[in-house]
């Protein structure tokens, strides 16, 4: 099945599945969702033993660590889930009995869909009674969790990031950036977009009618292409924004929003990365580790990845982390477009068992762990001191992330129209642009409109005005 169809298919479960969760209105309070018994930690829990589902990746939750926790909590059976975006959407739908108690998701991008479906437990209550999660430690990413209702960014806090990292830092190979004839830019200063454009050509070589090394790959993105995190961090810089105040409609034509959508189209038909127009069989970690790629768009975990790698860990001097780029005459916004978190699932028969885990794995020694293995960043501010400062290069990547961290915003995602759905859009009316087969006017007018009905039909799906 082709991803076009499965993120239809899952869009359609999606809908679905509102009226099974029974959200007729926002989930601001624990009323609209809370499940029968031990709402928001105010009764012990049961016990009877339980098992609690988790949705994580092997590599995020070992066995090793599944096993330290029920010797430690006999009366829980952690089960860990492999994450299935269209197998969740179904259980969800289906209000299957085996749908995960606690789900991973993007909480920048995909927590304010979650939210706005109800499909997350309110937290708050958790979090007061909790010794590991005190206010006064939390970073302000962890924002991105909260919910008033209405939109992200404020209220009670509805999950936490498991680590995270401002994703628009760049990282960038010194070696090629010296052949090409290129001083390495300043790691206190941003560079602007234009310099990264201008970057990106003089990095990218072709030789025999093939690519041979490229200036510019935006991982998330799937190399270089107009997606909604990049318009959302660059209109910030400027200090617009992709939607209205009440988030009814997205706003493409704008001076700017425009002068972005051309920045993108400009970059894959120069080309200076990867695209639609220009496939690269190889992945961005095996471009970047074998010198065949000058610039990334990625996040501090990237430095993890670096240090463990076998062709770079042995030279890792040869390798920079730079601030986020600028739009021309605009501001440094340091965010995250993923803050890779949990939630727990709204319909949890057992909330204070999930809570239990959910403590244990997103604040307890896991989250140490985490942050001790440099792969992301804490939560906590007392934990960021856990990260790697060994070396040269984990010196210089911990001081960009130290002035990252004192130009932290969150960006205004719509919590009416999925991450998904944006991308699929996106790239349904953008793929005929970059082939010569539409203009830029023309898919704006195209994605204004099909984005809009959407914004409208899960706005009134949900009650939201």
């Amino acid at each position: 099945m082709s991803k076009k169809w499965s993120m239809q298919i899952a869009a359609v479960l999606l809908s679905l599945s509102l009226t099974i969760v029974g959200c007729s209105s926002n989930s601001s309070s624990t009323a609209s969702n809370a499940p029968d018994k031990g709402v928001a930690g105010t009764a012990a829990a049961s016990t009877k033993k339980v098992t609690i589902r988790i949705n994580m990746d092997g590599g995020e939750l070992s066995k090793e660590q599944i096993a330290e926790f029920q010797a430690a909590h006999p009366n829980i059976t952690l089960e860990r889930v492999d994450i299935d975006y269209n197998k969740l959407m179904g259980e969800i739908a289906a209000n299957s009995e085996i749908t995960p108690d606690i789900i991973r998701l993007y909480g920048a991008s995909e927590f304010p869909f979650y939210a706005s479906r109800g499909f997350a437990l309110n937290l708050q209550p958790f979090f007061n009674k909790s010794e590991l999660f005190k206010k006064e430690d939390l970073l302000d990413v962890a924002n991105i969790f909260r919910w008033d209702g209405k939109a992200p960014g404020k209220g009670d806090i509805y999950g936490f990031p498991k680590d995270w990292a401002p994703d628009f830092n760049l990282f960038i190979n010194k070696k090629l950036f010296a052949d090409a004839g290129i001083a390495v830019p300043s790691d206190k200063e941003s560079m602007t977009w234009d310099q990264v454009m201008d970057y990106a050509k003089k990095l990218t070589k072709k030789q025999d009618g093939k690519f041979t090394q490229w200036g510019l790959y935006d991982p998330l993105g799937g190399g270089v292409a107009l997606n909604q995190d990049l318009m959302l961090e660059q209109l910030a810089s400027l200090g617009k924004t992709l939607y209205s105040a009440d988030n009814n409609r997205i706003i493409l034509d704008s001076p700017e929003a425009k002068k972005i959508i051309n920045y993108w189209n400009d970059a894959v038909k120069a080309p200076v990365g990867p695209s639609a127009l220009n496939a690269e069989a190889m992945n961005f970690i095996d471009l970047f580790t074998q010198n065949k790629l000058g610039m990334m768009v990625v996040g501090y975990w990237f430095s993890g990845m670096l240090r463990s790698n076998e062709l770079t860990k042995s030279h890792l001097d040869d390798f920079m982390m730079l601030p986020s780029p600028i739009m021309a005459g605009g501001k440094r916004i340091e965010a995250t477009r993923s803050g890779t978190g949990g939630i727990i699932y709204s319909k949890t028969k057992h909330p204070d068992e999930a809570w239990t885990v959910f403590e244990w794995f997103f604040g307890g020694k896991p989250a140490d762990d985490r942050a001790k293995s440099g792969w992301g960043l804490p939560g906590f501010k007392s934990k960021v001191a856990l990260i790697p400062k060994d070396t040269n290069f984990d010196k210089q990547t911990f001081a960009v992330i130290n002035d990252d961290l004192n130009n932290l915003s969150t960006l205004p995602y719509n919590p009416y129209i999925s991450a998904t759905a944006m991308g699929t859009i996106f790239d349904k009316y953008m793929t005929p642009v970059y082939f010569g087969k539409d203009t830029v006017d023309g898919a704006i007018d195209k994605i204004t409109k099909e984005i809009n009905i959407q914004i409208k039909e899960n706005k009134d799906i949900v009650g939201a005005k």
